[in-house]
């Protein structure tokens, strides 16, 4: 392992020193991304003022992704790095460790931001005050069977959690440039009334629903859940390539069953085999709800984003 940190740090010093290597020959500053919810921040905020870029492809998982030598390189060629959290991206804290963070700038968008529980945040319950700075990069994620979430890291399902985000994200921009201080204030403030329409659309649009209980495959809506009172039950856990035992599914059957859900949630742009095993044995229909972990590129090209996509979401819960 120590072999392969000096490898990395190898690499990334001769991508900085030899000649016609580096991205910085221009004006604008690289702000580098890990996945679509924070590349979509820096992009609204950033405008024609930066380029953004993001570091996972399209249908690359964030909670299994595994950084490489080039992703170092890549980082280290920004001027700022921003990441969701420490709990999204586990690989993040391997990357950052032979990173130069005193070359980059580096932003943890959910930085000061109070994070509800990992564990079965299908109760909505918010951690107790002084929780806050435990979040900050001291967690130990390892585990037997892989890692643990002691939040839940899915903030931008929630567009006031996610407004809290975007002022991180507005001030690391700030900080980095303040000669373009003023499109970054106004940006953020544009996205900001956005959020809170989009907000209201929730409030209103699932005021009036009955069953206020949604069944999904990944759990990654308990900040949806607890912003518009609605419970969450989830076939597998807050990563989404979890894959639940053979009990968990037989629990979730009978709990589709007795509760008599028609729905279950899945997300298309992922697996949706173990949703399947449960709808053939109960009945329930499939229905599509994003995780927005990712959208992809065709998407992009046709003009979606997280609020066309968020909207759907609305959409597809009022049916």
């Amino acid at each position: 392992m120590k072999l392969f940190k000096k490898f990395i740090l190898f690499v990334v010093a001769f991508a900085l020193i030899v000649p016609g290597v580096s991205v910085h020959a221009q004006d604008k500053k690289t702000v580098m991304t890990t996945f679509y919810p924070v590349y979509y921040l820096a992009s609204r905020i950033g405008g024609e003022a930066v380029n953004v870029e993001m570091l996972l492809e399209s249908g690359q998982d964030a909670h299994s992704y595994e950084s490489t030598a080039k992703d170092a390189v890549a980082v280290q060629e920004a001027d700022l790095f921003i990441y969701q959290d420490d709990e999204m991206e586990f690989f993040v804290s391997d990357l950052l460790s032979i990173v130069d963070q005193e070359a980059t700038q580096v932003l943890e968008s959910t930085e000061g931001i109070e994070l509800l529980s990992g564990d079965h945040n299908h109760e909505e319950e918010e951690h107790e005050e002084g929780h806050e700075e435990e979040h900050d990069h001291e967690h130990d994620h390892e585990h037997e069977e892989g890692h643990s979430h002691e939040f839940d890291p899915h903030t931008w399902l929630d567009p006031n959690f996610y407004s809290q985000q975007a002022e991180n994200v507005k001030n690391a921009l700030i900080e980095l440039d303040p000669a373009n201080e003023a499109t970054y204030t106004e940006n953020a403030a544009k996205l900001s009334e956005e959020l809170t329409a989009l907000n209201e659309d929730f409030n209103v649009g699932l005021a009036d629903l009955k069953n206020r209980t949604i069944v999904v495959q990944h759990e990654a809506f308990g900040y949806l859940a607890h912003a518009y009172d609605l419970e969450q039950l989830a076939i597998s856990g807050l990563a989404n390539n979890a894959e639940p035992s053979a009990k968990q599914l037989a629990e979730m059957t009978n709990v589709v069953n007795e509760r008599n859900i028609q729905v279950i949630y899945v997300d298309p742009t992922t697996s949706t085999t173990i949703s399947e095993t449960v709808s053939q044995a109960t009945g329930a229909e499939l229905r599509p709800l994003r995780t927005l972990e990712f959208i992809t590129e065709e998407e992009i090209e046709q003009g979606e984003d997280y609020f066309s996509i968020m909207r759907e979401n609305l959409a597809q819960l009022t049916k």
